[in-house]
């Protein structure tokens, strides 16, 4: 009799293959045109066109992403407790420690390349522990966590499909599913010997033959693994209902070209430009042809057969035995006559004239411009320059928005994995070893693991060429409003320091609303903490004079630095006036070693021309 359990399994496999077939076949025209463009990008089926794809392709690249960013926590009330703030701290500590240990950078610009070339970019996020085995007292073995991480994988689109049949949104999507190559031998250390007499029966030894699917189902929660090789079982099955990972799926919403909103199978730009590349490539080819026709050649009279190699050297004297007959015959120019080059030279003209029209029309529709490409006046002011390469982003702007999106919500993946996966020692070990075993820590970890990232914010800091001149003006506007602000609260709170709690509301919540000066969040609390512990000593009357000694203090550095400034400008005065002393004195000495030089000379022509009388003795 068959087991009920049993069927039901065979049946969910039969339903899954179906669906990846149906899926199979509506990705099938899109994988393929993706490896055309990827053999067209590398030059593969014609080595002597001019790949103007490739080009552009490698412009757009840094516009879209060119620097790893760094993510920072925030909590989404700026007012909270200590406690979501040192939340926040750990969580940010253990994503910068994350990022540390794997190659994010490369995975991203994989994941953007797939995306300027095919039209989609996809990564996967993935918990990974390292596992070992230690001894107790008695000789028992135990298996322990050795380490634990998140690794960021790359995923290539040639190896993913998805629920595309009524699908025309990414948030519509219930399911998507992963394609690996193994070998046996991967396969048996993966799902085990059981499976080991069905997969051999269709694999290759030694090679990557079997097909095993990784499926993830947002229905039921899980994720099956599955082969054709094995239609009776599921390779393997992990229940997801518990994870708390938002929209379930462990990787973000691709990167997607030109989509409309009833296929989530993108359209990659290649398309719209592809008559252009053949066009150009049609060009090319004729040019090249013309320009192995356009060569001297000619015909010259065979009375004079010495002239027959007369061109085959860059200088040449060619010894003619009847040279007289051949300057009766008007010389060179009446016995050689040449093939006429007009018309290929015209042609040439004609065809690099289309040619650099193809190629700036190819530019206005990927997005490459003259400007987006460093061309500029020599006569434009930096700051012109710098407004023309910003406009000409905003045509990219969409998408590098989209990027920043994609790493963002890759962050927040990572982020909940960590929460949900690391261990508790692993997550204090991100706090300074002074804060680790107290009472609020605990409260932190705590939180995160019952409300991951609820009350946060993530966020990325990415550097951009283009805005670091902003940039610096923002840090700069903030250091200084920051000073302000601190400078007259000093001031107050050390004549009443019952308005310190006050300040320090006041002072946080203007610091938190500043775009950048976050960083400068904990060092103000920690100023504060201290300002509260001088000011809450017994010694009272002391501990203000303390705080007033302090600020006389503050006053004097900065009167010295402002006497500094003004003795350095004055000696820069002084010595503006010794120079022009000097420059005075050299010109009287030059003046007056000029009028004896005139002298001198005037004295001399004198001698010239009345010599002195010759005296007869």
């Amino acid at each position: 009799m068959t087991n009920p359990k049993s069927i039901t399994e065979q049946a969910q496999i039969e339903q899954w293959l179906n669906k990846i077939s149906v899926a199979t076949d509506n990705y099938e025209q899109y994988h393929r045109l993706l490896g055309d463009i990827r053999k067209y990008y590398r030059s593969d089926i014609r080595k002597d066109k001019q790949n103007i794809f490739w080009s552009s392709i490698e412009t757009l690249k840094p516009f879209l992403y060119f620097k790893q960013p760094k993510p920072y926590i925030e909590r989404k009330n700026k007012n909270s407790d200590n406690i979501q703030n040192m939340a926040c701290q750990m969580i940010e500590k253990a994503l910068l420690w994350n990022l540390d240990k794997i190659d994010f950078d490369s995975i991203i610009k994989y994941a953007r390349n797939d995306f300027l070339l095919g039209g989609i970019g996809l990564v996967i996020e993935r918990y990974k522990a390292s596992l070992g085995t230690i001894k107790d007292d008695e000789g028992n073995e135990f298996e322990v966590k050795l380490d634990e991480y998140i690794n960021t994988e790359y995923i290539d689109p040639t190896n993913f499909i998805a629920d595309s049949e009524k699908v025309g949104i990414w948030e519509d999507c219930n399911w998507f599913a992963l394609k690996h190559y193994m070998t046996l031998t991967e396969a048996i250390n993966s799902f085990g010997q059981n499976f080991a007499q069905e997969l051999s029966d269709n694999s290759v030894q030694g090679a990557k033959s079997i097909e095993v699917y990784e499926v993830w189902d947002k229905t039921s929660a899980k994720v099956y693994y599955l082969s054709k090789s094995c239609p009776q079982h599921f390779l393997k099955t992990i229940d997801k209902k518990d994870t708390s990972i938002g929209g379930f799926f462990p990787l973000p919403k691709p990167l997607l070209a030109t989509c409309t909103n009833d296929s989530i199978i993108p359209v990659p730009d290649y398309i719209q430009i592809k008559p252009l590349l053949d066009e150009l490539d049609g060009v090319t080819s004729r040019m090249q042809k013309t320009m192995k026709a356009l060569k001297v050649s000619g015909c010259y009279d065979n009375a004079f057969p010495e002239l027959a190699n007369i061109l085959n050297k860059d200088i040449t004297l060619v010894s003619i035995s009847d040279f007289d007959r051949l300057k009766s015959a008007g010389g060179i120019k009446n016995i050689v006559d040449f093939m006429p080059i007009d018309q290929y030279v015209t042609a040439l003209t004609a065809l690099a004239a289309r040619r650099q029209d193809i190629i700036d029309s190819i530019y206005e529709v990927t997005g490459v411009s003259d400007i987006m490409r460093g061309n500029s006046n020599s006569n434009d002011t930096a700051t012109a320059i710098i407004k023309k390469t910003n406009f000409g982003t905003l045509r990219n702007q969409d998408r590098q928005n989209d990027m920043n999106r994609f790493i963002a919500d890759l962050f927040k993946i990572k982020a909940e994995m960590i929460c949900e996966n690391f261990d508790r020692e692993k997550l204090l070990s991100f706090l300074p070893k002074d804060k680790r075993y107290t009472a609020e820590a605990a409260a932190a970890v705590a939180l995160l693991k019952s409300e991951k990232l609820r009350n946060m914010v993530i966020g990325i800091e990415s550097d951009s060429t283009f805005t670091e001149a902003e940039s610096t003006k923002q840090n700069l506007e903030a250091i200084n409003t920051i000073h302000t602000i601190i400078g007259q609260a000093f001031d107050i709170v050390s004549k009443q320091p019952a308005l310190l709690g006050l300040y320090r509301q006041m002072i946080s919540s203007i610091v938190a609303g500043m775009s950048n000066a976050r960083q400068y969040e904990n060092v103000i609390n920690e100023c504060f903490d201290k300002i509260a512990q001088e000011l809450s000593l017994p010694d009272q009357p002391q501990a203000q004079s303390n705080i007033q000694l302090m600020a006389i203090e503050m006053q004097k550095e900065r009167n010295a630095q402002d006497f500094q400034i003004k003795k350095e400008q004055n000696d820069i005065k002084k010595t503006e006036l010794l120079m022009r002393n000097q420059q005075d004195s050299t010109k009287n000495i030059l003046a007056a070693t000029e009028i004896q030089i005139k002298a001198a000379q005037n004295q001399a022509n004198t001698l010239v021309n009345n010599p002195p009388k010759e005296e007869n003795i």
